[in-house]
């Protein structure tokens, strides 16, 4: 990688999409590379040093207008789809001052409400999700075939002092559950404590939240939403063939 290509991916990789079709619109409207017109399209201070640093490479390599608008287009959809792919961190809890990210309760119904086949979720509990409920419902309008995997109350097996799967199926009819109720003997006493969603082979959101409201909107939970790729379908595999070969049971 030369030094104008470094720029153009360090440039485009770092400006919001917003802004850099802003500054390939105003290459193309142009015709020409005008500095202190293209300096007016971003507005971050880092990013207009970015900009003034591949402006200069530009020039220095004599890089028309036309060429430069070229490569920016071309790794401006390279740099989306590579973000697609990238995981999304997420959080709930106190967060320090200058920092974003989306909530625990946010990302688990933008899974639940992007499902349009499948969805499979896992927790240890579940209760007091009235949200999650009502996209749950909504999703099984839509025809999708929910699944959720939980841990048995302690008077089936398992070891929870309430019974999450009876408090769940009163709220979500036609929902199917499931139970890991045949455990080998090195896993006896273990309990179901992965905490994931998975919509269509394609959306997977691994989180240390269970499924209750405190974990949605008061505990310190942290997460990673996963878009597209091959994790989220390899991890739809492995919940299906739990399924297939009996290892959790339908209750």
């Amino acid at each position: 990688m030369n030094g104008l290509q470094r720029c153009v991916v360090e440039f485009a990789t770092a400006v919001s999409k917003g802004a850099l079709r802003s500054v390939v619109d105003a290459l193309i409207e142009l015709g020409e590379i005008d500095a202190v017109v293209l300096e007016r399209r971003v507005t971050h201070h880092h990013s207009k040093e970015l900009l003034r640093r591949l402006l200069r490479e530009a020039a220095a390599q004599n890089i028309s207008a036309t060429r430069l608008t070229g490569m920016l287009e071309g790794a401006s959809c390279v740099v989306e789809y590579y973000q697609e792919l990238r995981p999304e961190l997420v959080w709930t809890g106190p967060t320090p001052v200058g920092t974003a990210t989306r909530q625990t309760e946010q990302v688990m119904l933008e899974v639940i409400r992007g499902a349009r086949k499948r969805l499979f979720l896992t927790s240890f509990v579940a209760y007091k999700v009235d949200r999650i409920v009502t996209a749950l419902n909504e999703a099984a309008d839509r025809g999708v075939d929910v699944k959720i995997l939980l841990e048995s109350s302690e008077d089936k097996g398992g070891n929870l002092s309430l019974d999450s799967v009876s408090l769940m199926r009163g709220v979500l009819p036609r929902t199917r559950f499931y139970a890991w109720q045949m455990r080998p003997e090195e896993f006896t006493g273990g309990s179901v404590h992965a905490k994931v969603a998975v919509a269509d082979d394609r959306l997977a959101f691994i989180t240390s939240a269970n499924l209750t409201g405190y974990a949605m909107e008061r505990n310190m939970e942290a997460g990673v939403l996963l878009r597209g790729g091959e994790h989220p379908r390899k991890l739809a595999d492995y919940l299906q063939s739990m399924v297939s070969t009996g290892m959790i049971t339908e209750l």
